[in-house]
């Protein structure tokens, strides 16, 4: 079993992207509203949340990004995530908020690749 279905992760991805609108987020954006829903999530996955600065390449950031890109290359329009992409293009720095309230900044601006966005296209969840 992978880390992907023993965690559950496609149901707090869908939670944390499940939203009226159904607007576009970040990687970053959405480990932390993961994180937030379920602490410890990220170290549980043996992880940090991520962000410049961290030192670490896998970051919970980085994790769900992949893993999302991936499987959105592999199923199509069958996988319930739709990506996008934010253009790199005179942006200086993108900063969010973490959980724990201090400032997690995106290590992805400034290094010529564009940021991807994801949103929930599946089924619209009954809450």
């Amino acid at each position: 079993m992978t880390k992907w279905d023993e965690h559950g992760v496609l149901a707090k991805v869908r939670a944390a992207l499940d939203q009226d609108g159904r607007p576009y987020m970040t990687a970053y954006q959405l480990a932390i509203k993961v994180e937030r829903a379920h602490p410890g999530f990220a170290a549980r996955l043996g992880k940090v949340l991520g962000g410049a600065g961290v030192g670490v390449r896998n970051s919970l950031a980085e994790y769900l990004g992949a893993q999302l890109a991936g499987r959105i290359d592999r199923e199509g329009a069958a996988f319930p995530v739709e990506r996008a992409y934010l253009s790199d293009d005179e942006i200086r720095e993108i900063r969010f908020a973490g959980p724990d309230g201090n400032d997690l900044v995106s290590s992805v601006t400034g290094s010529g690749y564009n940021l991807s966005l994801y949103r929930w296209s599946g089924p619209v969840s009954d809450s």
